[in-house]
């Protein structure tokens, strides 16, 4: 009997020891907080304020669900949250594992909120320190809304729809972004694709190169997305959650979906509506997802503008701004003007370029001329300079572009500003099958008068009141026509 105790025992100590250094993982206390310690995310953005980075000292928790996570790697660090009261950014220290649906609360103890270019965020978030999980498996329910409704909601960082889930409907990619991959997924380069309305609004789908998603093709057709709305500056995007909610497969718009500059002007873009996509026009990050073109605003005008300089430091980057396809086809004299303004920093300067066989992409997919004009000297600071008028006529196709492009580097990287982008005939000419105006003017009082008669007076009245025509400000009434016409006697 002895013997058979002794034998259990060997048996079992082993066992008992083993089991006595084994581990024990305990769920993550829950602390119960307070009422008073709790805080909405409403009260939260209350906090904020520009260019100040509010840190929570005091013990507070915010509850909330998991409306976008890491999961298709098209955000990182990141999740999106939302409550009754609004939805935020926030920004974890290191990737965590929370997802869509899950219901948590985070101890704002130590966190920052702040912006990043007028995105409000939560920052410095230890996901593992300051995030408990209370339960998963919710379905956030996105918010229907139009691209006007989110677009209007740009002028200040505090809308209440940044960081917002919501479903468009109605919607398509422009024609250059359609059959294109979301990103690029080779050079591992974040872009920008556009979406249109029936109705001619326009916001960003903004996809990471390191999507899941990133090497798939954007559809043709019309329908619905669903995604999180982010800002960058005074420009509203979107982020696509996974491509499987891009249900874009339906017969497009029938009717014009931009309605087109009146006259003998083919693209205006002088950025006054805050976006630098509507109208078909289209940003690419090459290089450098920091770098980027964004609209801004100095003394009431507003312009594009990139730079290659960032925290504190020049940078390397190749970055596109892109005008829609163009029909030139039946163009007389189509010219090319536009504004820039420089800063008075070293680097590579603006280059403008025209292609006929761009259809979206990649820049480098397609050939591209550089035009010669006049530019913002970089010895200066911000001096707006004409371009001068820039000729197209070697490019008069069915689907011309223009583009500029602006690159960076460690030894330089200039701050260009680009405002009032205009292609339209040479003034005295129109579009092929059409009779100027002036010129009838110009008859009317002068009938043995030539139709160069009237280009010549034309080019008078611009120097009269050349706002009229090259910063659209309005239209040269006729009475002044006709008076510098007959101001103009002597020289017919």
């Amino acid at each position: 009997m002895k013997k058979h105790i002794r034998s259990i025992t060997r048996v079992l100590l082993p066992m008992l020891l083993f089991s006595s250094c084994k581990k024990e993982f305990d769920t993550p206390p829950l602390r119960s907080a307070a009422a008073a310690n709790k805080i909405n995310i409403a009260n939260m953005k209350a906090k904020y304020s520009p260019g100040v980075n509010y840190k929570f000292k005091a013990d507070s928790s915010l509850y909330c669900v998991v409306t976008a996570d890491e999961a298709s790697g098209n955000l990182y660090k990141e999740i999106y949250v939302k409550d009754i009261t609004g939805a935020l950014h926030v920004k974890f220290l290191a990737s965590g594992g929370f997802f869509i649906g899950d219901s948590i609360r985070i101890d704002l103890r130590g966190t920052i909120l702040n912006e990043y270019n007028k995105l409000i965020q939560l920052d410095s978030v230890d996901s593992e320190n300051n995030i408990v999980k209370l339960a998963s498996g919710y379905k956030p329910t996105p918010a229907v809304m139009t691209i006007n409704q989110i677009n209007t909601a740009a002028s200040t960082a505090t809308n209440g729809v940044q960081a917002k889930l919501v479903k468009i409907d109605n919607v398509e990619f422009v024609e250059p972004d359609r059959n294109v991959t979301y990103a690029d997924a080779n050079g591992r380069s974040s872009l920008s694709r556009t979406i249109r309305s029936c109705d001619g609004q326009t916001l960003a789908i903004r996809t990471s190169g390191y999507a899941s998603f990133a090497d798939r093709l954007t559809p043709s057709g019309n329908g619905s997305i669903v995604g999180i709305v982010s800002q960058f500056g005074n420009s509203m995007q979107m982020i696509v959650r996974n491509a499987d909610e891009v249900l874009l497969y339906g017969n497009v718009c029938t009717t014009t979906p931009t309605t087109p500059p009146a006259g003998n002007t083919y693209v205006l873009k002088d950025f006054n509506d805050n976006s630098l996509t509507s109208g078909g026009w289209t940003s690419y990050t090459v290089t450098n997802n920091a770098v980027k073109w964004v609209t801004s605003t100095f003394s009431g005008a507003t312009f594009a503008k990139v730079s290659g300089y960032v925290n504190s430091a020049n940078t390397i980057s190749e970055s596109w701004l892109i005008s829609p396809a163009l029909d030139l086809s039946s163009a007389t004299d189509p010219m090319l003007s536009f504004q820039t303004a420089a800063g008075k920093f070293s680097g590579d300067p603006l280059e403008v370029m025209v292609s006929v066989n761009y259809s979206g992409g990649l820049p480098g997919s397609a050939s591209w001329t550089k035009l010669s004009c006049s530019l913002s000297p970089t010895t200066s600071s911000y001096i707006w300079t004409p371009s001068g008028e820039v000729p197209l006529n070697s490019y008069k196709n069915a689907a011309t572009r223009i583009a500029f492009k602006y690159v960076s580097s460690t030894t330089g990287a200039a701050t260009y500003e680009l405002d009032d982008v205009v292609i339209k005939e040479k003034q005295g000419h129109k579009k092929s099958g059409t009779v100027d105006p002036l010129y009838k003017i110009v008859q009317t009082i002068y009938p043995n008068s030539t139709f160069l008669d009237s280009v010549r007076i034309s080019s008078v009245i611009c120097s009269v009141a050349p706002s009229a025509y090259t910063r659209n400000t309005g239209s040269v009434p006729l009475a002044r026509i006709i008076i510098q016409v007959l101001s103009s006697k002597k020289n017919l």
